[in-house]
Protein backbone atom coordinates (compact mmCIF):
# COMPACT_ATOMS: atom_id res chain seq x y z
CA UNK A 1 0.00 0.00 0.00
CA UNK A 2 1.66 3.95 -0.97
CA UNK A 3 1.94 5.93 1.54
CA UNK A 4 0.42 8.96 1.91
CA UNK A 5 0.30 11.24 -1.45
CA UNK A 6 2.75 14.42 -0.98
CA UNK A 7 1.11 17.60 -1.00
CA UNK A 8 1.06 20.02 -3.66
CA UNK A 9 0.39 23.13 -4.26
CA UNK A 10 -2.33 22.22 -6.60
CA UNK A 11 -4.61 20.42 -3.43
CA UNK A 12 -5.71 23.97 -1.94
CA UNK A 13 -8.33 26.03 -4.17
CA UNK A 14 -7.20 29.57 -4.97
CA UNK A 15 -9.17 32.51 -3.57
CA UNK A 16 -11.18 33.01 -6.48
CA UNK A 17 -12.83 28.99 -6.21
CA UNK A 18 -13.06 29.55 -2.39
CA UNK A 19 -15.05 32.49 -2.63
CA UNK A 20 -16.96 30.92 -5.53
CA UNK A 21 -17.99 28.42 -3.29
CA UNK A 22 -18.53 30.62 -0.48
CA UNK A 23 -21.24 32.34 -2.48
CA UNK A 24 -22.65 29.53 -4.09
CA UNK A 25 -23.41 27.45 -0.69
CA UNK A 26 -24.72 30.85 0.56
CA UNK A 27 -27.11 30.87 -2.26
CA UNK A 28 -28.31 27.35 -1.76
CA UNK A 29 -29.07 28.19 1.83
CA UNK A 30 -31.49 31.45 0.10
CA UNK A 31 -33.00 28.62 -1.99
CA UNK A 32 -33.83 26.80 1.47
CA UNK A 33 -35.33 29.09 2.95
CA UNK A 34 -38.00 30.05 0.06
CA UNK A 35 -38.59 25.73 -0.29
CA UNK A 36 -39.29 26.15 3.57
CA UNK A 37 -41.30 29.29 3.06
CA UNK A 38 -43.16 27.61 0.23
CA UNK A 39 -43.97 24.42 2.22
CA UNK A 40 -45.14 26.26 5.19
CA UNK A 41 -47.23 28.13 2.81
CA UNK A 42 -48.60 24.45 1.42
CA UNK A 43 -49.40 23.67 4.97
CA UNK A 44 -51.52 26.90 5.92
CA UNK A 45 -52.87 25.71 2.63
CA UNK A 46 -53.64 21.97 3.73
CA UNK A 47 -54.75 22.86 6.83
CA UNK A 48 -57.60 25.28 5.13
CA UNK A 49 -58.48 22.91 2.72
CA UNK A 50 -59.20 20.20 5.65
CA UNK A 51 -60.58 22.23 8.46
CA UNK A 52 -61.82 25.76 7.18
CA UNK A 53 -63.64 25.21 3.76
CA UNK A 54 -65.33 21.46 5.04
CA UNK A 55 -67.02 23.94 8.26
CA UNK A 56 -67.58 27.19 6.53
CA UNK A 57 -68.28 26.07 2.46
CA UNK A 58 -66.17 29.06 2.39
CA UNK A 59 -63.91 28.05 -0.56
CA UNK A 60 -62.04 31.77 -1.90
CA UNK A 61 -63.80 32.07 -5.38
CA UNK A 62 -63.90 35.75 -5.01
CA UNK A 63 -60.53 36.06 -3.81
CA UNK A 64 -57.80 37.16 -6.20
CA UNK A 65 -53.81 37.14 -5.26
CA UNK A 66 -53.39 39.45 -8.48
CA UNK A 67 -53.27 42.79 -6.83
CA UNK A 68 -51.11 41.26 -4.59
CA UNK A 69 -48.56 39.81 -7.03
CA UNK A 70 -45.85 42.52 -6.61
CA UNK A 71 -45.39 42.70 -2.98
CA UNK A 72 -45.83 38.69 -2.79
CA UNK A 73 -42.76 38.65 -5.60
CA UNK A 74 -40.98 41.60 -3.82
CA UNK A 75 -41.21 39.23 -0.45
CA UNK A 76 -39.64 36.48 -2.27
CA UNK A 77 -36.66 37.76 -3.56
CA UNK A 78 -36.21 39.72 -0.14
CA UNK A 79 -36.58 36.76 1.91
CA UNK A 80 -33.50 34.87 -0.32
CA UNK A 81 -31.27 38.21 -0.34
CA UNK A 82 -31.90 38.28 3.29
CA UNK A 83 -31.13 34.43 4.01
CA UNK A 84 -28.56 34.30 1.23
CA UNK A 85 -26.81 37.18 2.74
CA UNK A 86 -26.86 35.33 6.27
CA UNK A 87 -25.82 31.75 4.82
CA UNK A 88 -22.93 33.99 3.21
CA UNK A 89 -22.03 35.20 7.07
CA UNK A 90 -22.03 32.05 8.58
CA UNK A 91 -20.69 29.80 5.67
CA UNK A 92 -17.50 32.75 5.33
CA UNK A 93 -16.55 32.43 8.93
CA UNK A 94 -17.55 36.08 9.95
CA UNK A 95 -20.04 34.97 12.64
CA UNK A 96 -17.16 33.67 14.52
CA UNK A 97 -14.40 35.67 14.06
CA UNK A 98 -15.41 37.39 17.83
CA UNK A 99 -16.58 34.41 19.69
CA UNK A 100 -13.70 33.26 21.93
CA UNK A 101 -12.48 30.08 21.90
CA UNK A 102 -13.56 28.10 25.42
CA UNK A 103 -11.01 26.76 28.51
CA UNK A 104 -11.61 23.23 26.63
CA UNK A 105 -11.08 24.33 22.85
CA UNK A 106 -7.92 26.31 23.94
CA UNK A 107 -6.79 22.81 25.95
CA UNK A 108 -7.03 24.03 29.59
CA UNK A 109 -8.98 22.15 32.21
CA UNK A 110 -12.25 23.48 33.35
CA UNK A 111 -11.81 25.16 37.01
CA UNK A 112 -13.47 22.94 39.73
CA UNK A 113 -16.16 24.10 41.59
CA UNK A 114 -15.91 25.53 45.12
CA UNK A 115 -15.69 22.81 48.24
CA UNK A 116 -18.94 24.29 49.24
CA UNK A 117 -20.48 22.92 46.29
CA UNK A 118 -19.10 19.56 45.73
CA UNK A 119 -20.31 16.74 46.99
CA UNK A 120 -19.78 15.25 50.23
CA UNK A 121 -19.77 11.36 49.86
Amino acid sequence: MPGPRPKSKTDEPGPLKYWTMIVFESLGVGALVIMLVLAAVLVLVGVYVQIVWPLTDWDMVSVSLEPYRSLITTSLFSIFLAASAAGFWFISGAAWRTVKPTSLARGVPPKRPPSQYRSRA
